[in-house]
């Protein structure tokens, strides 16, 4: 078993605490107001209409103050992974650059979101010449999508930092598993309101790997390919081929781990910021040049969608191990692959973002997505 990861990325909101102080703060001090006007004799009627004016002016004040002390503190929104269609992002949070050197107020605005991580896109970041940065923006999600050339071949990348672990979400198609349909990642993005999306591990297409959804085990096969679980707390871990092959020990797991969903292509790219990719593995051809697909965790809530495709004039992919490497050159501590070749799609306001193989997106059985959980009417 693998030992879930520990981030210092803040986990829990302290508004909930704040309010609590205050409430038993001014409960507190109104039974002692009350008490040290309580006199012996008995007061008169025109007594106990003043009393109880001053009482209801006492209690606005402290009710204001409180307001004002909880102004600047965080306000909480989540999702429930029983609806999958989220709130629509906010229009006006889109947005468009042709250089990062002008996006800098950019990421300004997003440092309370960021909490003290620093981001892997930059205003120095040398994006693929004629491609454009796109971006989205609110209180509860922040993420910005380029493209780089590495190696002779183009890799788009989706950076993306949210504020809930229930803005992670994988979507099956028609919103069950095992419905048989297939749909573009463009479509099931739009379907579900994302903000930013990625083809998945095409659980569909075949028999073998693990596959639970919202907590649930619909598939326990796991004897040949590694298995990337997503956490209550939105962290990847990792178990290997042949690790876990029963239910009753992959339930136990899913339990302790409280997992949410995972994934089920592989193989693991990179732990503790070393490439750990095998020389051999049971799918996605990894020793041979394909377009390639990964998901990736920068620090706590904070990821990295990337696919790695042909675009003319750059007109090489990378094998798995080289596309380890390179995500290992940028800094990037955990990753693993999903489906590639021409699943291999990042979609963006349902826009796709990449270049796909062939020219025209797969039908697939399912995304990962990330989304907004500013409720609509906030917008």
């Amino acid at each position: 078993m693998v030992e879930k990861k520990q981030f210092t990325g803040r986990r829990y909101p302290w508004t909930v605490s704040v309010v609590v102080v205050l409430s038993v703060w001014i409960t507190t001090a109104l039974l002692g107001w009350m008490l040290g006007n309580i006199g012996n004799a008995e007061p008169s009627r025109m007594e106990n209409l003043n009393i109880s004016e001053e009482f209801d002016t006492y209690v606005r004040s402290q009710i204001n103050i409180s307001s004002e002390n909880l102004s600047d503190t965080e306000r909480t929104f989540s999702l429930s992974d029983r609806e999958m269609v989220a709130p629509k992002p906010n229009p006006e949070g889109y947005g468009q650059a042709d250089d990062p050197d002008t996006l800098g107020w950019l990421l300004e605005e997003a440092d309370e979101l960021l909490d003290g991580q620093k981001t892997l896109f930059s205003e120095e970041t040398e994006v693929m010449e004629g491609s454009t940065v796109s971006y989205y923006l609110d209180e509860t999600i922040f993420a910005v999508t380029w493209k780089q050339v590495l190696d002779g071949g183009v890799y788009t990348f989706s950076e993306v930092k949210i504020r809930h672990p229930s803005q992670f979400r994988r979507f099956l198609s028609d919103n069950q598993y095992g419905s048989g349909k297939l749909y573009t990642t463009t479509e099931m993005s739009q379907t579900v309101n994302a903000v930013v999306s990625s083809s998945g591990d095409f659980y569909g297409y075949r028999s073998i790997g693990i596959v639970i959804n919202n907590g649930q085990i619909f598939r326990c096969r796991g004897e040949l390919l590694d298995t990337c679980y997503v956490d209550d707390q939105g962290d990847l871990l990792f178990t290997y081929a042949g690790e876990i092959t029963d239910e009753e020990t992959l339930r136990q797991y899913v339990e302790e781990n409280h997992v949410r969903f995972c994934l089920s292509f592989g193989p693991v790219l990179i732990q503790a910021g070393e490439a750990c990719v095998p020389s051999t593995y049971n799918s996605g051809e990894i020793n041979e040049d394909y377009a390639r697909a990964a998901l990736c965790q920068l620090d706590h809530l904070h990821y990295l969608l990337v696919t790695a495709n042909m675009e003319n004039p750059y007109l090489s992919v990378p094998t798995v191990k080289e596309f380890a490497e390179n995500l290992v050159e940028m800094g990037v501590p955990t990753a693993y692959a999903l489906d590639g070749g021409q699943t291999a799609a990042i979609a963006m306001n349902s826009q796709l973002m990449n270049q796909v193989s062939y020219g025209s997106q797969r039908r697939i059985s399912d995304i990962i997505y990330f989304a907004t959980a500013l409720p609509e009417s906030s917008g």
